[in-house]
């Protein structure tokens, strides 16, 4: 009884030890800001895709400030695409390449945290068979800071419809959640912790046994 008792109470101590008596997670304050960037159409290296040929003319408008608390995790837009100002009476092929960079300003200021897509399909005043697909990770990280895409169109990760001008406005936001990581002060205390109670649990084993 002697040793179960002191087994729960170094277990007890690695707790306290490492989150603190009951204590929750420490908040994180973030703000953030977006920018995103098409590689194709009439104006490449800008937050336009234009194809002014074909009535074709999508915007991306990206977040000037937003700050959220966490933990717990929190829902975010990432920005918006805006497809209003498309004029085609038939659908048009659309086709470019898409990065999203995510810049922070507190807790420290850092980024850009960077998320790479593709725009496909086709585009049209009255449809839509348009969107953007990121791919090559989904969560991306700023100091202690995470940052997840997670528009999930047709079932696809990373997968976002351009809705129609005739639909919501032609805008279309860029769903993600934000989030603090443990820092690896953290994580190394609480690896300690957790082999300093196996150790001695070993050791109340082998003295049972003996016994």
């Amino acid at each position: 009884m002697r040793f179960r008792f002191g087994f729960l109470a170094v277990a007890a101590a690695v707790g306290i030890a490492v989150f603190g008596p009951a204590s929750p997670a420490r908040a994180t304050f973030v703000t953030y800001s977006t920018v995103g960037i098409f590689s194709g159409g009439d104006t490449p290296g800008t937050n336009t895709y234009l194809d002014a040929a074909h009535g074709i003319d999508i915007v991306f408008n990206g977040i000037t400030t937003n700050s959220v608390t966490v933990p717990p995790a929190s829902n975010a837009s990432f920005g918006t695409f805006d497809s209003s100002a498309t004029t085609a009476t038939t659908l048009q092929t659309v086709a470019s390449g898409f990065t999203l960079n995510i810049f922070q300003t507190s807790p420290s200021a850092g980024g850009p945290a960077s998320f790479v897509g593709s725009l496909s399909g086709s585009l049209a005043i009255d449809n839509s068979q348009a969107f953007i697909v990121f791919s090559g990770g989904l969560t991306k990280s700023i100091g202690v800071v995470s940052y997840t895409i997670v528009s999930n169109d047709h079932s696809t990760p990373g997968r976002l419809d351009i809705v129609p001008p005739t639909t919501n406005s032609g805008l279309s936001t860029l769903n993600g959640v934000i989030n603090a990581v443990p820092e690896p002060s953290a994580v190394a205390l609480l690896g300690i912790g957790t082999l300093g109670a196996l150790a001695f649990r070993r050791r109340f084993t082998k003295a049972h046994l003996a016994a």
